[in-house]
């Protein structure tokens, strides 16, 4: 099996003169922790302030800016340094560094600032850019996937051309083109992204857990639950993005949530707790049971579905892409696979924020949900503050061992 970390056979390099460009995980990790840290707190002024969130502050809105920049902002970030750092370890080819890389970054940014200038620019010419960034990143993927007759993993291209897809419906919202587009868009994009962890996840959870541990351990796994347990979530995806309502889609929101605990379950061995790098993994997994269980029962109309939803996202991708973040910096670096300084600490936090903000609410009063809200959105920036210190170094200095990227 092709994996994402890949330490043996080091051979000395030059150091590099830019180390932030030598490979794609610097750039965007970096930039995924800052963004994460500093849109919430934007977010949190957004949600506290009446006059603010009555204001179009963005060309989006305040409440779709939160939703889209936390998914194709911040997520999107944390894919392409993933796949940029995966393809090449897949291949064997070098993906986007220097200046193609930096362009990649430019196109990020640029897609994050245009929305506070919505005067300065027409909005076709914002959202254009914005949706241009993930088509740039799987162009830039595709031709080392072909020639290396790397079919396997043309999945991820496939992805990230059907989360471009739900930006462009998002925009056609935002345009008037299309009524209710931004809902479609992002719930379309939040599924898509809980599928790629499915996928990815169930490569290299296990196998990162029979590496981490010397116990013995070996993964349960059925072929008929793999295949299964991301079919049925895509179509828990479609049904809920189209709007679906009653029996059908209860049932197949707890049968995703049954399939992919026993895939969980498949992959437990109490030795992870001695391990910060597999149980931040493991948890988030878990975090993402959980939410599709809630999701079940808030379809049913005991609870906002925004809880379950929260907990997909908070609790399922941002502690899965936090943990992926730090595992894949240490080996790509040439460092320990060791959660280094407080990350431990951070991946705990961001476990509080998503209790506070899912599972207070179901039992503390309704006037109570504002605070809720806002201690959260205070607990995970300070984890990522967290991420910031801790992880900067790593991608501001050349690898430990002296090899390239």
């Amino acid at each position: 099996m092709q994996m994402l970390i890949n330490l043996e056979h080091p051979h000395k390099q030059t150091e590099p003169s830019m180390p932030l460009l030598q490979l794609g995980f610097r750039p965007f990790f970096l930039l995924a922790g800052i963004s994460a840290a500093l849109f919430i707190l934007v977010w949190g002024l957004f949600f506290s302030s009446s006059r603010i969130a009555g204001l179009n502050v963005t060309a989006y809105g305040p409440v779709y800016w939160h939703g889209h920049e936390m998914i194709f902002g911040f997520v999107a970030a944390v894919v392409a340094g993933f796949l940029l750092t995966a393809v090449k370890n897949w291949t064997g080819r070098q993906t986007a560094t220097g200046t193609l890389l930096l362009m990649l970054v430019l196109l990020w940014l640029l897609a994050r600032v245009l929305p506070f200038i919505p005067a300065t620019f027409p909005y076709w010419m914002i959202a254009l850019i914005d949706i241009s960034f993930l088509p740039a990143v799987a162009a830039s993927l595709l031709p080392l996937l072909i020639k290396t007759r790397n079919f396997r993993n043309l999945i991820f291209i496939g992805i990230l051309l059907l989360l471009s897809a739900a930006n462009i419906v998002f925009h056609m919202g935002v345009a008037g083109w299309f009524e209710y587009g931004q809902r479609y868009g992002l719930h379309a994009a939040i599924y898509m992204i809980i599928l790629l962890i499915s996928i990815m996840g169930g490569r290299v959870i296990p196998f990162f857990i029979e590496r981490g541990l010397a116990d013995g351990f070996q993964r349960r796994s059925y072929p008929v639950i793999e295949i299964s347990a991301s079919l049925v979530l895509l179509l828990l995806g479609v049904l809920h993005t189209a709007n679906a309502s009653g029996v059908y889609i209860i049932t197949v929101a707890v049968m995703a949530a049954v399939l992919h605990f026993i895939r969980l379950a498949g992959w437990y061995s109490k030795g992870i707790w001695r391990v910060p790098l597999l149980w931040v993994l493991m948890l988030a997994y878990g975090w993402i049971v959980a939410g599709l269980f809630l999701m079940a029962l808030a379809l049913a109309g005991w609870f906002a579905v925004s809880l379950a939803l929260h907990a997909l996202t908070i609790g399922g991708i941002g502690l899965m892409t936090m943990g992926m973040m730090v595992r894949v910096s240490m080996g790509h670096s040439g460092r320990k696979l060791l959660a280094p300084g407080m990350m431990p600490a951070a991946f705990a936090a961001l476990n509080i924020a998503v209790v506070i903000r899912v599972l207070f609410p179901l039992v503390m009063p309704p006037e109570s949900y504002l605070a809720l809200v806002l201690i959260s959105a205070l607990v995970w920036v300070a984890a990522f503050c967290a991420f910031i210190f801790w992880m900067s170094p790593v991608y501001l200095s050349p690898r430990v061992d002296g090899r390239p990227g």
